[in-house]
C-alpha cells in the first residue's frame, strides 16, 4: 500500500513537470522566418542599457564627520521632539514623514549624510533620494545613538 502511494505521488510530480516543460515550449516566443534586415526598424531597436543607479554608501561617524567638515550636508531625519532631546551639531532637520514634501530641501550638488535614531529610517530616506536622483546618499550607521558622546 506504501509503494502504491509513493509512486502514484512520484507519478504527479513527474506528470506536473512534464507539464511545466510543454508550457514553457508554447509560451517561448516564435521567431519570424524574415530576416532581421527585411523586419522593420521598430522591431531592430535593442533597448539602451539602462544607466547604474546610485548607491547608498554606509559610513561611521568619525568618517561622516569628517565629510561634514569638507562640505557634506548632515541631515537628522527624526521627528522634532527626538531632536530637541539632541542632535549633532549644523544638522539639518527633515523628518522622514517630510522628505517627500521637502525634497527641494536636499542639495543635490553635496554629499548628503541622512541619519535617524538607529538606522531604519535614514536608510528608507536614503532609498527615496536614490529613486529621485539623487547620487551622493551616505547612510550613517548606527543612527545618533551611535553618535560620540565626547
Amino acid at each position: 500500500m506504501k509503494k502504491t502511494i509513493g509512486m502514484m505521488i512520484c507519478a504527479a510530480f513527474l506528470f506536473a513537470a512534464c507539464n511545466e516543460a510543454n508550457a514553457e515550449k508554447k509560451s517561448a516566443p516564435v521567431e519570424s522566418a524574415k530576416p532581421a534586415a527585411a523586419q522593420p526598424a521598430a522591431q531592430q531597436t535593442v533597448p539602451a542599457p539602462e544607466a547604474p543607479k546610485a548607491q547608498i554608501t554606509n559610513v561611521d561617524w568619525a568618517k561622516a564627520l569628517e565629510m561634514q567638515k569638507a562640505g557634506a550636508v548632515l541631515i537628522d531625519v527624526r521627528t522634532p521632539g527626538e531632536v530637541a532631546e539632541g542632535t549633532a551639531p549644523g544638522s539639518i532637520n527633515i523628518p522622514l514623514q517630510e522628505a517627500e514634501q521637502r525634497l527641494a530641501e536636499f542639495p543635490k550638488d553635496k554629499d548628503l549624510l541622512i541619519f535617524c535614531r538607529s538606522g531604519k529610517r535614514s536608510m528608507a530616506v536614503s532609498n527615496f533620494l536614490i529613486q529621485n536622483g539623487y547620487e551622493r546618499v551616505f547612510n550613517v550607521v548606527g543612527g545618533f545613538m551611535a553618535f560620540p558622546k565626547n
